[in-house]
């Protein structure tokens, strides 16, 4: 139980993060994906450059640290530039954001814990539909870019 405590709380920052930016963070969400694939890349190649600098952890391993870090990184930089957003749009935006966060970096997370038998059980479903979670998510993304993001002119006037 105590790792699906750190998993919500974790969801609620990567939450509070995309909402209280009060942004429109579908394409930070998109770049979440181009974050896991960097991670997946150059997180065995960068861990040792990481420790050879100086830091060390022993838990969560460092590597762990490492691929979160490249995953989030690029979003929360793209987050800045995101266009303005209220509302349910912005809520909705959040959500997304923060499903995928914790959807793109469990792998990371699981190198560090050890499951409880209750815990398990909730982790393996949510795992089994993890192909539809991340699909759902990357949908709800796009769509908004598509539908509610207007291109920016820089010689018209804002209405």
């Amino acid at each position: 139980m105590t790792f699906l405590i750190v998993l919500g709380i974790y969801f609620g920052i990567l939450f509070a993060f995309a909402f209280l930016s009060r942004r429109m963070v579908a394409i930070a969400s998109l770049v979440l994906c181009a974050g896991a694939e960097l991670a997946r890349l150059w997180t065995n190649d960068l861990t040792p450059l990481v420790a050879q600098s100086g830091v060390t952890i022993i838990s969560p391993p460092l590597s762990s640290i490492v691929a979160v870090a490249l995953t989030l990184l690029p979003a929360i930089l793209v987050v800045a530039k995101s266009p303005k957003g209220k509302g349910a749009k912005q809520l909705v935006s959040a959500l997304v954001f923060a499903t995928l966060g914790v959807m793109l970096t469990y792998g990371a997370f699981s190198n560090a814990v050890i499951l409880d038998s209750q815990s398990r059980a909730i982790v393996q479903s949510i795992l089994a539909n993890e192909r539809w979670i991340l699909t759902a998510g990357i949908v709800a993304a796009l769509a908004e870019v598509l539908l509610l993001h207007r291109p920016h002119h820089g010689n018209e006037k804002s209405k």
